[in-house]
């Protein structure tokens, strides 16, 4: 049975069970129970009844406060998604060992992240000494819960450090990400350094870290330092490097993530494909980017959604309305993004009617009710197009209410064509919305500013000061020649 099992083949393991216990060829003991148990979470869903027939099999054979039989039989209630009735067993259990908190807490971070921080506490009102499975499940449930649960988060590091398992890279990969998950930068690269062994997993991690934290830059010196320290990068550390790229649109540094991804053939799949397409069109370099998506053996829907979007925003908005059709023509059906960047290419294009065309297409071919995203595009697609009016009543015919975003695109448009009264009623439903939103204000200013009336643009400086409304600083990167 054990065989059976390391050779994947876990229906093959409860046929040879089964037969055993049917034809009474030997009464099954605890090994024998626990292998069946662990064939059992291996199997398909059609199959969750099979782990309770054990379970009265156990009871029956007096082996049911049996802790390895228990918590077998916990892991697979778990691998079938019982967590209701697995916690009930859990509660069962007299004498429960490590291992049935550590399944329990598993079970948690696999189907209800936010009760994990009430089991860790449940823990240790216990006086249960959690081991390095127990750290590195309880901070991955923490952030994934992110800034909720922070404080959280730093009692289970001084825990960690009280007991020792700070060396376990399991749970300095699970730290790591906790304080990365919060946006706390520079403590995640602290704990990072504290690692005494670090894999690939641990870098990559990291780079990608200091990408969502807004330091692209960062992400590619911690990659190189990965490289110059003898790491073989994975695909996740050149999808990693490829987005930094993208972000500093530095196109040379993406040429040689591109050299590392043909050197390392194919070990890499098509998630470093797609970004490799994407940091060439953030580069502007359409024709690599077209090499790049043209020669993918395989195409998902993020493929060919990144390249509808690298076509309209690099002024091919025709070509991308192409590669939509080509895409419809396959298996893989657009989800609710492409419908986004199809109607952005057609704002670009100014392809009134074909904007329409797609958008009814949403729900109709394909069952995507349009979001706020979506409506936000066809607003833009009529108001670039000067018809206003026609974006004012597609607003107020919306199914839902309209958000900011919405009312800002029309107040955009506004400002395109100078429709002053227009555009100050959508001004007033955004600013109702959202006080603090500086970008409504700065385009009404604008608006006012381009038709010389000067003193509707002081008042509205006097009203963000008035509100403390913050006018955010852009922010671009370019990249410049080395000497």
């Amino acid at each position: 049975m054990a065989g059976f099992i390391r050779n994947a083949s876990a229906s093959q393991s409860l046929s040879l069970f089964s037969r055993m216990h049917h034809e009474g060829l030997t009464t099954p003991n605890e090994f024998t129970l626990v292998s069946a148990l662990h064939a059992s979470s291996l199997t398909q869903n059609d199959v969750t009844h099979v782990p309770y027939q054990i379970y009265s099999l156990i009871v029956r054979l007096g082996l049911d406060s049996n802790i390895f039989l228990l918590n077998a039989f916990l892991s697979a209630l778990l691998k079938h998604g019982k967590l209701d009735e697995a916690l009930q067993v859990f509660e069962t259990i007299p004498d429960k060992d490590i291992v049935s908190w550590n399944t329990m807490m598993a079970g948690y971070l696999q189907f209800s992240c936010e009760d994990i921080p009430g089991f860790w506490r449940c823990m240790n009102n216990n006086d249960i000494k959690p081991d390095n499975f127990t750290f590195a499940t309880a901070l991955t449930g923490l952030a994934a819960l992110s800034h909720t649960h922070f404080r959280m988060g730093l009692q289970v590091h001084a825990c960690l450090v009280k007991t020792g398992y700070g060396d376990d890279m399991c749970v300095g990969n699970s730290l790591v990400d906790m304080y990365l998950k919060n946006k706390k930068l520079v403590e995640g690269f602290r704990a990072f350094d504290e690692m005494p062994n670090k894999d690939v997993c641990s870098w990559s991690q990291m780079a990608a870290g200091c990408l969502q934290c807004g330091e692209p830059r960062k992400a590619l010196d911690v990659i190189a330092l990965m490289r110059k320290i003898g790491v073989k990068p994975n695909k996740f550390t050149l999808a990693t490097a490829l987005n930094a790229c993208a972000t500093l649109a530095s196109l040379e540094e993406g040429k040689q993530v591109h050299g590392l991804r043909t050197k390392l053939g194919s070990d890499i799949d098509l998630c470093v494909d797609n970004a490799l397409l994407d940091m060439y069109a953030k580069c502007g370099c359409m024709d690599s980017a077209w090499g790049v998506f043209r020669s993918m053996s395989a195409r998902t829907v993020i493929s060919w959604t990144s390249m509808i979007m690298a076509c309209a925003q690099n002024g091919q908005s025709r070509e991308a309305l192409q590669i939509f059709d080509e895409m419809r023509k396959t298996s893989v059906e657009p989800n609710y993004i492409t419908f986004i960047c199809v109607l952005y290419a057609c704002s670009q294009g100014g392809f009134v009617n074909e904007g329409w065309t797609y958008f009814a297409s949403m729900a109709k071919d394909y069952g995507i009710l349009p979001g706020e995203d979506h409506y936000a595009c066809m607003v833009n697609i009529l108001g670039r197009a000067g018809l206003i009016k026609e974006a004012e009543e597609l607003i107020l015919r919306m199914p839902f209410k309209p958000g900011v975003l919405v009312w800002q695109t029309l107040l955009s448009a506004c400002q395109l064509h100078g429709d002053v009264e227009t555009g100050k009623l959508a001004a007033q439903h955004a600013i109702r919305q959202d006080q603090k939103d500086p970008s409504t204000y700065l385009l009404l200013s604008n608006m006012f500013a381009e038709l010389s009336n000067w003193d509707g643009v002081v008042i509205l400086r006097e009203l963000m000061e008035t509100r403390d409304v913050k006018k955010v600083p852009g922010t671009s990167w370019i990249e410049i020649e080395k000497n």
